[in-house]
């Protein structure tokens, strides 16, 4: 992206957000999302960007004297849709990268059990799991070696600065787990067999519910949207063949635009949404 536009947009709105509780939460999810770019910075770019457009897409619609929809409200459905867009798109990265983290522990969690068995000290078990090939977790542990090695941070500080940003709930808590047990000095090994039994467990349980919750949306949309849309439209098609052609103020061509371009997509998108909502990873407690 060009750096002037960059500059721009955060001369604009930067620094209305910048310190703002929402510029800190997205500074945390970009850095989850992997992004290197701060909070303020995006919420800029996209604000600016979403502002540009949908002040184009309501000037079109009012020049042009289109009247599908009203130009004020192409204008806000032209502003929210890229912002709705890109948050998404942002969170989809993030349980990505989450899923990626989940599939890979219970492997890194048996090499570090194995390791412990032998007394490898803590940092050194975290270097040579993190030197192996255990994907996205390995990934999050190089990020604590980089802290120490090169950032000159305590160990500890730096494995609990990764846990506040990791994206999975079960590598946060074994990375405090880790922590207490550098300070402790408890036995690394027993811990370890017992969370790889326990990591497993909710893994099938999680998987069990998965399914169940798919079948379940599955169910709905195909019951609520698919067939309640095709029996409106059936019902539009009787109606306007009773009633001459029209229904109400509305002309029958109307009410099929109007199902077509507006009611099918918004009940689809909303169902979009509820699945993100439903299976977001900032929503899991576990």
């Amino acid at each position: 992206m060009n750096t002037f536009y960059k500059k721009l947009c955060y001369r604009i709105l930067g620094r209305y957000i910048e310190g703002s509780s929402l510029e800190n939460e997205f500074s945390t999810l970009l850095f989850q999302a992997e992004i290197k770019m701060s909070g303020g910075m995006f919420l800029s770019i996209l604000l600016t960007s979403s502002l540009i457009l949908s002040l184009a897409v309501g000037a079109v619609f009012y020049i042009l004297s289109i009247n599908l929809v009203p130009p004020l409200f192409a204008a806000l459905l032209a502003f929210a849709a890229p912002a709705g867009v890109v948050y998404f798109q942002l969170t989809s990265k993030i349980q990505d990268r989450r899923l990626a983290i989940d599939s890979n522990l219970p492997f890194a969690i048996s090499h570090m059990s194995i390791l412990a068995s032998i007394g490898t000290p803590p940092l050194n078990l975290l270097r040579m799991v993190a030197a192996a090939d255990h994907g996205a977790v390995s990934a999050e542990l190089k990020k604590i070696l980089y802290s120490v090695d090169t950032l000159g941070k305590d160990v500890i500080a730096a494995i609990l600065d990764v846990a506040r940003t990791t994206p999975s709930p079960h590598m946060r808590s074994l990375l405090i787990e880790i922590t207490r047990m550098i300070h402790t000095g408890g036995g690394m090994e027993i811990y370890l067999h017992n969370r790889l039994d326990q990591l497993l467990d909710i893994k099938r349980q999680v998987q069990k519910e998965l399914n169940e919750s798919l079948a379940l949306f599955s169910e709905m949309y195909i019951t609520f949207i698919s067939t309640g849309v095709i029996m409106a439209v059936l019902g539009v098609t009787v109606g306007s063949i009773l009633m001459g052609g029209q229904i109400g103020p509305f002309q029958a061509s109307d009410l099929f635009g109007i199902f077509v371009y507006f009611i099918m997509p918004v009940t689809n998108a909303l169902f979009f949404v509820l699945l993100m909502v439903v299976y977001s990873p900032h929503g899991e407690q576990k």
